[in-house]
Parts: C-alpha cells; sequence; structure tokens
C-alpha cells in the first residue's frame, strides 16, 4: 500500500465524524422533549422564547438526522475511496471520492464541520497531486547489460 497518508487522513476524518456528528445524533434522537426542554433549551435560549420548545425541539431532532445521513454518505464515500487507492491503483478516482465526502460533509452539516471537511480536502490533495517514485528492487529490472543476439555474433 503506497498510498498510506491518504488513506490515514481519511479514516481520521471518518473517525472524527462519527465522533463528532455520530454522537450529537445519537444523543439528540433519544433525547425525550422534557430532557430537552431542561439541559439543552435553556443553553439555546437566546432569542427563543419558552413558548417555541416543542418547536425547536423537533429543528434539533432534524438536525441532527440530517447530520446521520451525511455520516452515513461520507462513511460510504470514504471505503470507496480508501478502496480505490488502495495499492495505488486509481488515485484519481480516490480523489475525487474524498472531494465528494468533503463537500458531503460541508453541505449535511451547513458549513459546521468544516475542520473534519478540511481533511478530506487533504486526502484529496494528496491522492490528486501526489506522485510517487518508482523504486529499483524487484518489480524493476535493467537492460542495461543485456546484448542481443545480433551483437553476439
Amino acid at each position: 500500500m503506497k498510498r498510506k497518508w491518504e488513506v490515514i487522513i481519511g479514516i481520521a476524518g471518518v473517525i472524527l465524524g462519527v465522533i463528532f456528528l455520530g454522537g450529537f445524533s445519537l444523543t439528540i434522537t433519544s433525547m425525550e422533549e422534557s430532557t430537552y426542554a431542561t439541559t439543552v433549551f435553556p443553553i439555546l435560549q437566546e432569542g427563543v422564547s419558552e413558548e417555541y420548545i416543542s418547536e425547536s425541539f423537533e429543528a434539533m431532532k432534524a438536525l441532527a438526522i440530517w447530520f446521520g445521513v451525511t455520516l452515513l454518505i461520507v462513511v460510504i464515500l470514504v471505503a470507496l475511496a480508501a478502496l480505490s487507492i488502495w495499492r495505488n491503483r486509481y488515485p484519481k478516482r480516490g480523489g475525487v471520492l474524498f472531494t465528494f465526502a468533503g463537500l458531503a460533509t460541508l453541505i449535511g452539516t451547513q458549513f459546521i464541520a468544516f475542520p473534519i471537511a478540511f481533511l478530506f480536502f487533504i486526502a484529496a490533495g494528496l491522492c490528486l497531486f501526489r506522485k510517487l517514485k518508482e523504486k529499483e528492487g524487484v518489480e524493476y529490472v535493467s537492460n542495461k547489460n543485456y546484448q542481443s543476439d545480433f551483437t553476439r555474433v
């Protein structure tokens, strides 16, 4: 596997996404409205009156579901990108998939998770622009000392 750093950066982005986006999604979707009213709503109370607790709770649940769907899309895209660049097969395809994962993160979280998307853009840039050197070794055979049959005679 020659594209180790691209895979590591992509997996780090997925892990951060699971921690933050998945954690938020799991916490809010499993929360009841009474718990929301006592714990989360006082933090968000700026500009929202207490008459709108149920509407605020429904909006937070919709956002949490949106984050969960975004996380699922990003995980699929990063897995496909990692499989594409495995053994340096299709780095351009992997770069495009990492770019789509970054865009999905940006759009799906309404630009909240831009640091996570930045990791996917770094991995995409490395896939698209980094050239690997051919090393001499088992795969490389020089024909510098080879003499054809015509020169031997």
